[in-house]
């Protein structure tokens, strides 16, 4: 047991390496290229390709399945069940339009990998209702430039006994406000296979499905609840049939 824990926390020792590795030698042209929406495709292109190859050389393959064509001129918020800090290489791997996530700060123990976080994507302070203003102000500009924005409706990774915890509202109001779709988005073997809370190596296919847009045009912020529970159950079902498949 000593044995495969060592060797377990090597291995993921050698997965965030590869991380930090890409995102060291691509620093000062990705601070450069953030800069603009217009360059902004050249950080998220060299983002998904490195995640695809952190991923092969770490045992595992993407399989991907749109329910839908995705439109690269429209605007999305995406919303994934949240499972581990692995959701966000799994991401940019398998998502092909360009996008930035919103989340909390300091989302794991690197400081050079926070910074960079915080550099490249919008971030907020969970204790500070002025930061949260802020990315709320910072996801409404770009979802008015037409970039796509990706929200965890968990806000955080749930208790391992718990499928899919309960959705906030932020992402919903966030979507019927700019008119905006939103893409479901569930991660089927993340939580299995890549848990945040355990010591747990199996290799593999990561399944992602990519479910139809649900489009908020029609919408009022008093539909806001009823568009939280359509995503909720979109998730949450998917993830039960594959759990019945799996048995």
């Amino acid at each position: 047991m000593k044995l495969f824990n060592l060797l377990f926390k090597l291995w993921r020792a050698w997965l965030w390496f590869l991380v930090l590795l890409g995102l060291i030698v691509f620093l000062p042209v990705s601070l450069i290229v953030i800069r603009s929406p217009k360059t902004y495709f050249i950080f998220h292109l060299f983002c998904r390709y490195w995640c695809k190859l952190v991923l092969l050389l770490n045992g595992f393959w993407s399989s991907v399945k749109f329910e839908s064509p995705i439109d690269s001129n429209q605007a999305y918020i995406i919303c994934p069940n949240h499972t581990s800090k692995f959701d966000i290489i799994l991401l940019f791997a398998t998502f092909p339009n360009n996008f930035v996530f919103v989340g909390k700060k300091n989302v794991s123990n690197i400081r050079f990998f926070d910074w960079f976080y915080d550099q490249t994507m919008i971030t907020f302070d969970r204790e500070s209702i002025s930061s949260a203003f802020r990315a709320y102000r910072k996801a409404d500009k770009l979802l008015k430039e037409k970039t796509s924005v990706v929200i965890f409706p968990e806000g955080r990774v749930p208790n391992p006994h718990v499928r899919l915890d309960t959705f906030k509202l932020g992402a919903f109001k966030l979507a019927i406000n700019n008119k905006v779709p939103i893409i479901p988005l569930t991660f089927v073997d993340n939580k299995e296979k890549y848990p945040e809370d355990k010591l747990k190596l199996t290799l593999g296919r990561l399944r992602v499905i990519v479910h139809k847009p649900i489009f908020t045009l029609s919408l009022t912020m008093k539909n806001c609840k009823i568009l939280r529970d359509k995503v909720f159950e979109t998730i949450n079902n998917t993830l039960i049939d594959y759990e019945n498949n799996r048995r």
